[in-house]
């Protein structure tokens, strides 16, 4: 594997890693909306 190679490797598992964190935190914002918000104005 050359340079270039390597390089484009690199930017593809970067890409993909930034991906998976970005759809779990869109993940995790969807499911605190829809369940975290009612909890929390049961309690008053």
């Amino acid at each position: 594997m050359n340079n270039k190679q390597k390089k484009i490797m690199i930017f593809i598992l970067k890409t993909v890693l930034y991906v998976l964190i970005l759809l779990g935190l869109i993940y995790f914002y969807g499911y605190l909306k829809s369940d975290g918000g009612g909890f929390i104005y049961n309690e008053f």
